[in-house]
């Protein structure tokens, strides 16, 4: 009888294993959750999901708010590649720690509750490697050459998109181009226009989740500002409690506590058209654990902390924000040009000369260079403001020389009576010390480094005559922009264009650190070097004037 139950057993596995032709439905039948929503796996409490979990096109992006499901569809669609369609995963995120501790927490979680799939892996499991069968799941972080190089795979996980190095996320779509059969997933919280995953969502369907409102039938969404009615004044305000989700057509209100009734036959609907990619969009104005009144108390957060409003669009409307002022503007562009007016071809300073002029490059394919003087614009005596703060800077020529020119980089020197010159120290170090040592003492390399106290320079390997500067690329790259938001910087009247949309691809904004604390960064919206060539600039200042090198701490290798 035993054997006849165990065939029977056996017979009814294989029947609904048939079944279980998408992944939504194999997730409901293969997956057991913890909290908060113990048991088999449902897509009750997040009914967006289901559309996104079957979606057949090779190109999935969803960009989202934080806590909407949505890491678990990327689980879930890693568990059932593996299992069903026997194919190999490369799941990336931002960081090895990111990744290692989601193989010790999310995955070995998802095993232990979820017996079909405790016993789908083999124990032999490394944290990077998981084995099921002869089917691999590679868990990696995305910094480093080497990490997404030579993994061979045509299945690819991108989760935390933004917070990647986005040169990388390039590099791996760029391994898929050669596989014949691809299928790529990208999910994340969005951070700035144009980058990471808005980046990513743009070239897709751009999806957002309708529904019939159940006061004027009409088919909507919810958005922000439309739909959120925010009552008080403060956080403080009892009345905040009293905030509400409305129709953005009637203006009716829709209630929290029924949300899963009036959402029970959303669906999502394109807004562009894409044959092989599409994009999901979804904020927490859908969510079922997060009410109207913590989105109000948000918002109130973010109007004295602007760290706190960035986390607000980001993080609880899912969409790219740029705080007030980190962005340079076409309009303070115009400005610097239209300030002083004067051409890349002005007369070249006399030999032995007072002005203080400086030379910053970012190498790289090309050498981009920027040639500017400093003018002083504060009493010299005014012990509250640094050297950076007391000038001027005055754009005399930018350009650019092809990468191996460093040669070029001499004759510019004594061109332009160079009295201090910083240099990207990479990719070409060995070309960029030797530049250095034909001019000791006038030319430094850089590299940017956390952990660097504000506009501090530490300085190293002085001895060799090709000094290394380590500086905070954030504090540095406040002073050199900050110039285009307090008008103390002029542009020459044939500035290229070129120049103009590297400083403007820039953005300040926050993201947390390892302690969850936000702290200040710039993100790229595309090609930059300009932007950090005029940088290299406003850290060879301090240097021309001597009053900003501090003592040495150590050799960089």
């Amino acid at each position: 009888m035993s054997l006849l139950k165990e065939f029977g057993e056996v017979l009814q596995s294989g029947l609904i294993a048939r079944t279980l032709d998408k992944c939504s439905r194999w997730v409901e039948h293969r997956r057991i959750m913890g909290e908060p929503f113990p048991g088999p796996y449902s897509f009750k409490y997040h009914p967006w999901c289901r559309e996104v979990h079957d979606a057949d096109a090779p190109y999935r992006t969803v960009m989202k708010s934080a806590q909407m499901g949505l890491t678990e569809w990327a689980i879930n669609e890693t568990f059932y590649t593996i299992d069903v369609l026997k194919r190999d995963v490369l799941y990336v995120l931002p960081t090895a720690l990111n990744a290692s501790d989601f193989s010790k927490s999310r995955f070995n979680t998802a095993l232990m509750h979820s017996p079909y799939l405790k016993n789908l892996f083999t124990d032999t499991n490394t944290i990077g490697l998981k084995q099921a069968g002869g089917v691999n799941l590679y868990i990696r972080g995305s910094r480093g050459d080497s990490n997404l190089k030579s993994i061979p795979v045509s299945v690819l996980v991108l989760d935390e998109a933004d917070e990647m190095d986005q040169k990388q996320i390039w590099l791996a779509l760029e391994r898929l181009s050669g596989q014949h059969t691809k299928k790529v997933m990208a999910l994340s919280t969005p951070t700035i226009p144009n980058h990471g995953i808005h980046l990513l969502y743009e070239q897709g369907t751009q999806e957002h989740f309708y529904f019939k409102c159940e006061h004027c039938s009409r088919t909507t969404e919810l958005v922000y500002p439309d739909c959120l009615h925010i009552c008080g004044d403060s956080i403080t305000d009892p009345d905040v409690a009293k905030s509400f989700l409305k129709c953005k057509e009637c203006g009716g209100k829709l209630e929290h506590k029924s949300k899963m009734d009036w959402m029970s036959k959303a669906f999502w609907d394109r807004t562009h058209t894409s044959e092989d990619h599409r994009s999901f969009y979804i904020n927490q104005l859908y969510s079922f654990t997060v009410s109207p009144k913590e989105l109000a108390i948000a918002y109130f957060r973010g109007l004295g902390d602007e760290s706190a409003m960035v986390e607000f669009y980001n993080s609880k409307l899912g969409l790219p924000y740029i705080p007030d002022g980190g962005q340079v503007t076409d309009k303070q562009l115009d400005e610097a040009v239209m300030s002083r007016r004067y051409t890349k071809n002005a007369e070249r300073p006399r030999v032995g000369g007072d002005r203080c002029i400086v030379m910053g490059v970012d190498q790289g394919k090309f050498l981009h260079v920027v040639v500017a003087e400093y003018l002083q614009t504060t009493t010299k005596g005014d012990p509250t403001l640094d050297i950076n703060a007391k000038t001027t800077c005055k754009v005399l020529w930018e350009g650019k020389l092809p990468g191996d020119r460093f040669e070029d980089l001499d004759k510019m020197m004594r061109e332009w009576q160079v009295l201090a010159c910083v240099i990207d120290a990479d990719p070409q170090i060995n070309d960029a010390r030797r530049f250095a040592r034909r001019f000791p003492d006038y030319v430094y390399l850089c590299r940017y480094r956390r952990g660097v106290t504000g506009k501090e320079l530490q300085e190293s390997e002085k001895d060799t005559n090709a000094p290394i500067l380590t500086v905070d690329r954030t504090n540095w790259l406040d002073a050199s922009l900050g110039r285009f938001h307090s008008s103390r910087i002029f542009l020459p009247d044939d500035v290229s264009n070129e120049f103009k949309e590297n400083v403007k691809a820039l953005v300040r904004t926050y993201q947390k650190d390892e302690n969850g604390n936000p702290r200040a960064v710039y993100l790229n919206t595309g090609p930059d070097h300009f932007a950090h060539a005029l940088n290299y600039c406003e850290i060879a200042l301090p240097v021309a004037t001597g009053t900003g090198i501090t003592q040495s701490i150590e050799r960089v290798v």
